[in-house]
């Protein structure tokens, strides 16, 4: 393969640097990784077990753990970088300050969201790197040592948001879902994303979760159900405005049970700590 992409590269008077190109192999579950060498026109090709392209951090195992630890240095750095002037200024507004935090330092945490395939740990750690950004721009900070944290839930009221972390990432991944079902049949994305490997056998035990199954969630997850059964969203998301009205409805639906839940379980804090006195 190599061979080819530097022949190729070639004929246009192009060479391919060894310095800048890395060699990732990407094996199945249970194949144990093991080195290898590739060398093309008297050039070895070192290995490595993650790279970053466009912004984007991808491992050789497929997670996203350190592309989720990646996004959220990024984000700090940009939440520091006008942390004095704006984001910790007790005397600048609220208001601007909760709408530059999701123009500027939200953008940067989720950059290239739609793409991911998260676990629930994975949305724990965005939402409570979504909290503190909250608490510090809204100025809360411990009167006393006894004090309780400020929740997610409150953090959100205060600071006017109308979203989770974990909310925005289900929706921007429904609507290039949708974006990606309007494609033609032969462009690369929806070949990819929502086609069909001809042949193979799944290993034995259970299969990891895709971006395909993570999709088939967040449709459970925004009362969407219904569409997932015989893939009906799928022509639902052919009309672009009846597929956005519904992945909005599905977030407000969403939300509504997680605010719902969120303040039956501090009530059950609440009460367990009253027994304890």
């Amino acid at each position: 393969m190599m061979s080819v992409i530097v022949r190729v590269a070639g004929l246009f008077g192009l060479m391919v640097s060894e310095p800048k190109t890395e060699i990732m192999c990407m094996l199945p579950k249970g194949i144990e990784e093991r080195p290898f060498t590739v060398s093309a026109a008297g050039q070895t090709y070192k290995q490595t077990d993650r790279f970053v392209y466009l912004g984007r951090t991808i491992s050789a195992d497929g997670k996203a753990d350190r592309e989720i630890t990646s996004r959220s240095c990024r984000a700090w750095k940009c939440y520091r970088r006008n942390s004095a002037s704006m984001y910790d200024r007790r005397r600048a507004n609220r208001q601007l300050k909760i709408r530059l935090l999701q123009a500027e330092v939200v953008e940067t945490l989720l950059y290239g969201c739609a793409s991911w395939s998260l676990t629930a740990e994975h949305y724990t750690k965005l939402n409570g790197t979504h909290r503190q950004f909250l608490t510090r721009c809204i100025g809360w900070s411990k009167r006393k040592r006894s004090d309780r944290p400020l929740s997610y839930a409150q953090a959100l009221i205060q600071a006017g948001c109308e979203e989770t972390i974990e909310a925005t990432v289900r929706k921007r991944r429904l609507c290039f879902a949708g974006f990606v079902m309007r494609m033609e049949d032969n462009r690369l994305p929806k070949r990819m994303l929502l086609g069909a490997m001809a042949g193979g056998v799944g290993y034995r035990g259970g299969q990891e979760s895709d971006w395909v199954s993570r999709l088939g969630e967040d449709l459970v997850a925004f009362n969407m159900g219904d569409e997932k059964e015989g893939g009906k969203w799928k022509e639902s998301a052919k009309n672009s405005e009846v597929w956005y009205n519904k992945v909005e409805d599905g977030a407000a639906w969403f939300m509504r049970k997680w605010h719902r839940q969120e303040a039956e379980a501090s009530a059950k804090r609440q009460r367990a700590r009253e027994a304890e006195a």
